[in-house]
């Protein structure tokens, strides 16, 4: 009986906890992955990006992006043209530094600008301006996926390189990074041939204007191939751009081999 003359209170169990006793002492090791992504840019012509207008008559520019987990390479992605594509009328012409007679008006079958073959893996052969971005473990099996995906159209041809439409280097880049749930600044700016037309013809994501963006919002670091011709980041390698931090080198549950 309680103190009152009531019932007697009861007490319902919901809920306990234990502890690991305290003379055990074993370390136990949760090793973390890590994954960032590193978006890389080829853009160093400055008259190619005058009043935030790309002109392709001076330069292409490029962009391409490499997944890394644990300061590794696991993923890489750069989309670039594999040959030409229909050039001239009747595809007669020959190439845009030719005097040809079946290049005279053919501005749409220009097979340097728009459509032609493209690759996955195009090498990189300037300095390149770079950015990183944390990844999350979802974002990174998501990309995975997406790569994976978009590489094999490619290869099938259902995917080609545009350098005047939305199928460039950029536009495909971010698109894909977009679809794995990775925001990135906007690219989307006006495109110019100069040495066609002096105005502009085309507004599409390109290589200056997405990195003008990514510049705004990000720290970049300047990479130099430092006598290397042609460069492709090479799955296992360590990242050669933003390096393996001091502390991971000292921590062996990063597990670097230095």
């Amino acid at each position: 009986m309680s103190a009152n003359g009531g019932q007697a209170e009861t007490w319902t169990k919901i809920a306990q906890s234990s502890t690991s006793p305290i003379e055990n002492r074993r370390r136990v090791d949760v090793n973390l992955d890590n994954y960032y992504l590193v978006v890389g840019f080829e853009v160093n012509k400055p008259s190619a990006f005058v009043d935030d207008v790309h002109d392709l008559a001076v330069d292409y520019g490029h962009a391409f992006f490499y997944m890394v987990k644990n300061f590794s390479i696991i993923a890489f992605f750069s989309f670039g043209p594999d040959g030409l594509g229909k050039i001239g009328w009747f595809d007669k012409g020959g190439t845009q530094f030719e005097e040809n007679i079946y290049n005279v008006g053919a501005f749409k079958k220009d097979g340097y600008v728009n459509s032609r073959p493209g690759t996955p893996d195009y090498a990189i052969s300037e300095r390149v301006k770079a950015f990183r971005l944390a990844l999350t473990l979802r974002q990174a099996l998501d990309l995975k996926v997406k790569l994976k995906e978009v590489r094999s159209k490619i290869y099938r041809g259902e995917i080609r390189y545009s350098a005047l439409m939305n199928d460039t280097c950029a536009e495909t880049a971010k698109d894909i990074l977009e679809d794995a749930g990775i925001p990135t600044p906007s690219g989307s700016g006006a495109v110019k041939h100069s040495a066609m037309l002096k105005f502009p013809v085309a507004y599409a994501v390109n290589p200056y204007k997405w990195h003008k963006n990514f510049k705004a919002q990000y720290n970049e670091e300047i990479f130099k191939l430092d006598g290397i011709l042609k460069w492709l980041p090479s799955i296992g390698d360590a990242d050669p751009i933003f390096g393996i931090p001091d502390f991971a080198k000292r921590d062996p549950m990063f597990g670097v081999a230095v």
